[in-house]
C-alpha cells in the first residue's frame, strides 16, 4: 500500500520557514549616513520633531512641559525685580518698623556719642563757650587794659568755677577762636589792600597759624611735665590763654591799614606789654598754690619760670605771624 505524505495534508496551506521571505516587501529607497546606525524617518509628515514628554493635545510645547495656569488673580507687580514703592512705603508705615529704627537709631547715636566724647570734651567745651555780649566786652577791656583791674581770682560755687559769663576772670575759648577766624580775614583784606591776595595764601597761612599753636600748646605742657609741676590748669586753659594774641594781631593788622608798619609796630608793643600783665596776673593764680607767697622757694622758682615762659613767649609769636603782611 503506497503511502502519500502530500495527500495526507492536502488542503492545509504550505509555512514557510524562509527568513528572507518577509522582506519581499519593497520600500522606497532612502538617505543613510554611513556613520549612523539603524536610523528611522521621523513619521510626523515634515513637522518639528517633539521631544521629551508625549502630553497629548494639540498645541502642545515642543518640550513636553504643560505649566498649570495660576488660579491666583494676577499682580501688579509680578515679575518685577524690586518691589512697588507703594509696598515699601506701606511697610515702613507699620509702628513695629517704626519704633525698631528709632530704637536703632537712639542706639547709634549713643554710642557715636560716647566714642566721640572719649577723644573731645563735649562738656568742657561748653564750659568755655558759655559767654555773653557783656562778657566778651568786659574780657576785651581786661585784655587791653589789665592794668587798672585789681581782683583776679576766680569765684567759685560747690567746688565748680563759675562759667564765663558770670567770671569775667575765668578763661574762655569764645575769643580766641572767633580772634583766630578773624585773623585769616583780616590778614586777607592786609593782602588784597596790597594786590597780594590768594586764596593759597591764607590756607597756607591759616595752616601755619594752626601748627605753631599746636606746636606751642605741646611746648607748654611738656614744660610742665619735666618740671613736674602739679597745678590747676587744664589743656584748655593753656590754649585760651594761648590765644588771646589773636586779638592783639588783628589791632596791629587793622591799625596798619591807617598807619602803615609805624601803626603796626606801636599796637604790637602795646598789646605785648598788657598781655604779658594779663598772663602773669591770670596765671598767678593757676599754678602758684595758694598759701604760698615767697616765690624764692624752690618749688615756686619754676612755677614762676614757667608764667615767665608762656607770658613772654607771645610778643615773639604775635610778630612772627603777622610781620610778613606787612
Amino acid at each position: 500500500m503506497n503511502y502519500n505524505h502530500s495527500s495526507a495534508r492536502r488542503g492545509k496551506p504550505k509555512r514557510l520557514l524562509d527568513p528572507s521571505a518577509g522582506l519581499s516587501i519593497q520600500t522606497p529607497p532612502m538617505s543613510q549616513s554611513p556613520y549612523m546606525y539603524n536610523q528611522q524617518v521621523p513619521m510626523n509628515n515634515g513637522g518639528m520633531t517633539e521631544y521629551g514628554f508625549n502630553v497629548p493635545g494639540q498645541g502642545a510645547p515642543p518640550y513636553g512641559f504643560n505649566p498649570q495656569v495660576s488660579n491666583y488673580p494676577p499682580s501688579d507687580n509680578q515679575g518685577a525685580e524690586f518691589p512697588s514703592p507703594q509696598f515699601a512705603t506701606e511697610l515702613l508705615a507699620q509702628p513695629v518698623v517704626t519704633n525698631m529704627a528709632m530704637q536703632y537709631g537712639n542706639a547709634l547715636v549713643g554710642s557715636g556719642k560716647q566714642h566721640f566724647e572719649k577723644y573731645v570734651p563735649i562738656t568742657a567745651l561748653k564750659y568755655y563757650f558759655a559767654v555773653n555780649t557783656d562778657y566778651v566786652f568786659a574780657k576785651l577791656m581786661l585784655l587791653f587794659f589789665p592794668f587798672v583791674h585789681k581782683d583776679w581770682s576766680v569765684k567759685y560755687e560747690q567746688d565748680v568755677p563759675l562759667q564765663p559769663r558770670y567770671e569775667k576772670n575765668a578763661p574762655d575759648m569764645y575769643i580766641p577762636t572767633m580772634a583766630f577766624f578773624t585773623y585769616v580775614a583780616t590778614a586777607g583784606l592786609v593782602l588784597g589792600t596790597q594786590g597780594r591776595f590768594t586764596h593759597e595764601q591764607l590756607g597756607i597761612l591759616a595752616s601755619s597759624a594752626l601748627a605753631w599753636g599746636v606746636i606751642e600748646l605741646l611746648v607748654h605742657t611738656i614744660s610742665l611735665y619735666v618740671m613736674n609741676l602739679q597745678t590747676s590748669l587744664t589743656t584748655l586753659d593753656l590754649l585760651a590763654y594761648c590765644g588771646y594774641k589773636y586779638v592783639g594781631i588783628n589791632a596791629a593788622l587793622l591799625i596798619s591799614l591807617l598807619f602803615r608798619k609805624f601803626g603796626f609796630y606801636l599796637m604790637l608793643l602795646y598789646f605785648s606789654l598788657s598781655l604779658a600783665v594779663f598772663l602773669m596776673r591770670s596765671l598767678k593764680l593757676r599754678v602758684i598754690p595758694q598759701g604760698h607767697t615767697s616765690y624764692t622757694a624752690s618749688g615756686n622758682k619754676r612755677r614762676l619760670y614757667f608764667i615767665l615762659f608762656l607770658a613772654g613767649v607771645q610778643p615773639v609769636l604775635m610778630w612772627w605771624l603777622s610781620y610778613h603782611l606787612i
